[in-house]
């Protein structure tokens, strides 16, 4: 019952994840890699308000509200 529950968590986060788009696994992997929004602003060649609209969605998208809650996220998926 427990690897049931795990396995549709798995599927769930898998699903979310799916849905970023391009840049914002970009900026995913750059906040896994422990950059702040200026860093990640000047290694995308974006602004840092187009960085924190990015974040925005992205947490919208994965029902987080910040960068550790990311990382936890990402630590369950595949």
């Amino acid at each position: 019952m427990f690897s049931q529950k795990r396995n549709q968590n798995k599927k769930e986060i898998i699903n979310e994840v799916s849905t970023l788009t391009n840049q914002e696994n970009k900026i995913v992997n750059l906040i896994c890699e422990g950059m702040s929004n200026k860093e990640i602003a000047s290694t995308l060649f974006i602004s840092s308000n187009t960085v924190k609209t990015h974040i925005r969605n992205l947490y919208s998208k994965l029902e987080i509200t910040n960068r550790q809650q990311l990382i936890e996220k990402l630590k369950n998926h595949p």
